[in-house]
């Protein structure tokens, strides 16, 4: 059966999804200092770079909020036309695709408030606090990451939604992210992007489902 327009469509807003990514970091342009700097260096590069942050939230906010919901439908319409209605990796698929959000915005959040906060007349510890609370949000992302990505294997049990081999790739893809969270957590980000970019090209590629 051909698949519906918007479903066919629906890998593109993984794309958008990671493109807003990579415009927003472009636009804030200097890349964050270490965790452990002093609070007046934090505090000082995101007062350099407030209207940058302030465009990368927009941009990542807009592809979160808007591009990747409909790549995570179209998935989860995928997975489960492949599994049935009984096996539980559609919802788990859902599930996990959804939850990833939640430190995304805790990142996007903590940075943004820092960047408005930042400033001459400001307690720079504030900044400094604001900061960590953005790296915890990249500390938690690879665990529902790994929840998409090991649903979306398991399902493909026969091959029909993803070619065998990049199946198999995201077995390990997910227990690197696993393993990987807590020490490389920024890291991970650009191992589940490259799996998103994989899948989301196949899906384009697929006629019929």
């Amino acid at each position: 059966m051909n698949r519906p327009r918007w479903e066919r469509l629906a890998p593109l807003g993984a794309l958008g999804f990671l493109l807003s990514f990579a415009v927003g970091a472009a636009a804030v342009g200097a890349g964050p200092p270490a965790a452990d700097a002093p609070a007046q260096e934090i505090a000082s590069y995101f007062a350099d770079n407030r209207t940058g942050h302030l465009l990368n939230i927009f941009l990542v906010t807009l592809g979160s909020g808007l591009l990747y919901p409909w790549f995570l439908a179209g998935l989860w319409r995928a997975i489960r036309r492949v599994e049935g209605n009984n096996d539980l990796c559609a919802p788990a698929a859902l599930i996990s695709g959804v939850a990833l959000l939640g430190p995304l915005f805790i990142q996007l959040a903590g940075w943004g408030a820092a960047a408005l906060q930042a400033g001459d007349q400001r307690a720079p510890d504030v900044a400094a606090s604001l900061f960590d609370l953005g790296n915890t949000g990249f500390l938690l992302f690879p665990l529902p990451a790994a929840g998409l990505v090991l649903a979306t294997s398991l399902a493909n049990r026969s091959g029909a939604l993803i070619p065998v081999w990049l199946s198999r790739a995201g077995l390990v893809v997910a227990a690197v992210l696993v393993l990987g969270a807590l020490p490389f957590g920024p890291f991970m980000f650009a191992l589940f992007g490259l799996w998103m970019i994989a899948v989301s090209v196949v899906l384009l590629r697929a006629k019929t489902a």
